[in-house]
């Protein structure tokens, strides 16, 4: 595996490329689907527990996995996050060559504020991604007359209640929203199930292919649900919960097309053994032949 980062932007942002290298053995996946990793953290932060590990995952099902620590804090004025998330997703498909990806299999996976960047690179961006995967996403970051802490981070510093009232992202859904898988918990306090639903509805109106997840139980912040991104804590394990992560895959490959197979006999691949080694091999053959 190739691990690579790139700079994005002037602001600190970074990408950081989780590249499978071509096989002879596996010639159907000489170029995979990628998926491109926002970590969650209302903007303030972006969470490991969301990142490496998650691109990990997915590596192991086949994608080219990608994280991108986008700006936080003050950084984040100005819409800096969308505009990196952009960045970042044209920088995938310029090197797709190099890197060994479809450049029309791009899907971003994103976590809290992060599915809310993905949901929004999704959404309103350009380029846009081919699907989304949404992890517990605050899509919602206006509620009433005021925006939330989180709303307010990515805002300029004098907006307007009309440039607040874009970052709500159902009402921004159009038929150009790429497909969405997501996913939540109806435990959750801080992106409730009525969230989740309003984003589903918003696809649902506009007829543009989703699926979504709601578990009954579980608290914000779960990422895999598996004792490597629990932090210690028994409430961050929940094996039923950890599942969203096979179905997104089940989902993505759904969405994308899965590699080819064939029933057809094992073949020989020219050049696995060297030529010293397989000469080695031929004669031992003819000895045990002779007696």
């Amino acid at each position: 595996m190739r691990i690579e980062k790139q700079k994005i932007g002037e602001l600190g942002a970074e990408l950081t490329t989780y590249i499978q290298e071509p096989s002879r053995e596996m010639k159907t996946v000489q170029t995979r689907p990628a998926v491109l990793i926002f970590p969650g953290g209302a903007y303030l932060f972006t969470s490991d527990r969301e990142a490496e590990p998650v691109a990990l995952a997915y590596a192991a099902e086949g994608f080219q996995a990608f994280v991108l620590r986008y700006s936080v804090g003050k950084r984040a004025r100005n819409y800096q996050p969308l505009k990196e998330a952009e960045a970042a997703i044209a920088l995938i498909r310029q090197n797709a060559e190099a890197w060994h990806v479809d450049p029309d299999k791009v899907a971003v996976c994103g976590f809290s504020a992060g599915g809310h960047l993905a949901a929004w690179v999704g959404i309103c961006g350009n380029p846009k991604p081919n699907a989304l995967v949404l992890s517990y996403a605050a899509t919602t970051l206006f509620r009433g007359r005021a925006p939330s802490t989180i709303a307010k981070t990515i805002l300029s510093e004098e907006y307007t209640t009309e440039e607040a009232q874009k970052v709500n992202l159902p009402a921004q859904v159009t038929t150009d929203a790429p497909p969405m898988f997501s996913w939540g918990t109806v435990g959750d306090v801080l992106v409730t199930a009525g969230d989740l639903l309003a984003l589903a509805q918003a696809y649902d109106k506009n007829k543009v292919p989703f699926e979504l997840h709601l578990y009954q139980e579980g608290e914000h912040g779960l990422s895999l649900a598996r004792r490597i991104t629990a932090n210690g804590r028994t409430a961050m394990v929940d094996s039923h919960v950890g599942s969203w992560h096979s179905l997104s895959v089940e989902w993505l490959w759904r969405t994308f097309g899965r590699p080819e197979v064939a029933d057809v006999p094992s073949e020989w691949i020219p050049g696995l053994i060297s030529d010293e080694d397989l000469q080695e091999l031929e004669l031992l053959g003819s000895r045990g032949s002779e007696q």
